[in-house]
């Protein structure tokens, strides 16, 4: 077979750009750290490497979802803790209130104490984290109580008792789907007459405290309800209704018990992060148990506050419970948090040792190729100088 001068020129060309490719392949793994640039290069290299890239990406959310899930519940921790203390300081002046010595006015100072602490959980209740309250369920953007006087522009039915802290003018009939018991007095009446307990109230008249208004009671528009009035679960409150700050709001009470936030925090592992039995327990419970002391004080019935000890007892055991319950969920957060962060550091050393080059080995093999490159330049010159006058 006859060699020509093109034929070899053509072969050596090929040959320099096939340790030029071999070259650039290196340099691009020198210069990126990576072992290659398009799928093609190596298919399986690429798949692993993108099935691991996924894996640290959901790792990565995986541990942002548990840094929040557990700040969440560190405040929720620390909001009912303040309410176990609280509680506590509340007993400790029940007890005194108790005693058969104090007079009138000393009992009344004790309730004040006690209102004044009622309020703090009040506050407590109302606990936010990142604008979000977190014992409204759902309804993270609705405070457990309200923190302003709201009117609200439809009808709102109660779906649990609510106690209104201040007193409250009905923009229309209301009728009560319970027994309520006038707590102080000021209930005013409007409208046709009322008969409780054989007494006629005509318009204008004032219900005293401890009269109880009984269920199917129509109030007019116009009637006063006076502060620590209870009203019913059921109630509908008519619209332009306006309940002052500090009563339980409508639309969360009795709404939250089975609505959970859920985190994600594994593959198909999620954990609920906010608790829905406070509202229950301290606006029902607590706020019952608040108006029986109100109403035992104002008769001087010492047997009737120590008996009260015993349901404070109970609202503190249940309080006790759901502390201990977001303590273990904490618990549990806290060694997914730690698993969460040994498997970022497998997977991701895995993912390196897929796709990242060893720049030492990389750099032995550009040198090498180098080397190879310059001897074939240096044999193509002296092949492609020879021309005619050679042979001659």
């Amino acid at each position: 077979m006859r060699i020509t001068n093109g034929m070899i020129q053509s072969g050596t060309m090929n040959a320099l750009y096939s340790n030029m490719n071999s070259l650039d392949d290196l340099f691009y793994q020198m210069s990126t750290l990576k072992k290659i640039q398009r799928p093609s290069d190596d298919p399986i290299v690429a798949a692993r490497s993108l099935k691991l890239t996924i894996d640290v990406t959901e790792i990565n959310q995986y541990e942002k979802n548990v840094e929040e899930a557990m700040s969440w519940m560190e405040i929720t921790d620390g909001a009912i803790m303040n309410i176990s203390d609280i509680l506590k300081e509340v007993k400790t002046r029940v007890n005194y209130a108790a005693t058969g010595t104090l007079s009138q006015e000393d009992k009344d100072k004790v309730l004040t104490d006690i209102l004044q602490l009622s309020e703090q959980i009040k506050d407590e209740l109302n606990t936010s984290y990142a604008g979000r309250y977190i014992f409204s369920g759902y309804k993270t953007d609705e405070p457990v109580y309200l923190d302003k006087d709201t009117t609200y522009e439809t009808d709102i039915v109660t779906s649990a008792a609510i106690t209104i802290s201040d007193e409250i003018e009905l923009t229309a009939d209301l009728t009560l789907t319970d027994d309520i018991t006038v707590k102080e007095p000021g209930m005013t009446v409007q409208g046709a007459t009322i008969t409780l307990d054989g007494v006629p109230y005509n318009t204008g008249d004032v219900i005293p405290a401890g009269t109880v208004i009984p269920a199917g009671t129509t109030l007019e528009q116009g009637t006063v309800l006076p502060a620590n009035t209870t009203l019913p679960a059921g109630t509908t409150l008519p619209a332009g209704t306006t309940l002052p700050k500090g009563t339980a709001n409508p639309k969360v009470v009795g709404n939250v018990e089975t609505h959970d936030i859920n985190y994600e925090i594994g593959a198909g592992v999620t954990i609920a992060v906010n608790e829905n039995e406070m509202g229950k327990i301290m606006v029902e419970d607590y706020e019952k148990f608040l108006q029986d002391l109100i109403g035992a004080i104002a008769d001087d019935d010492s047997e009737a506050i120590s008996a009260l000890i015993e349901d404070l007892d109970g609202i503190m055991s249940s309080v006790g419970v759901r502390l201990a319950d977001v303590g273990s969920r904490e618990m549990r957060l806290e060694y997914t948090l730690n698993r969460t962060a040994a498997e970022k550091v497998t997977f991701t050393e895995l993912l390196s040792n897929t796709e990242d080059a060893d720049i030492e080995e990389v750099y032995v093999q550009f040198n090498a190729q180098m080397m190879v490159y310059q001897s074939a330049l240096q044999a193509s010159s002296q092949i492609l100088m020879n021309t005619l006058a050679d042979y001659i």
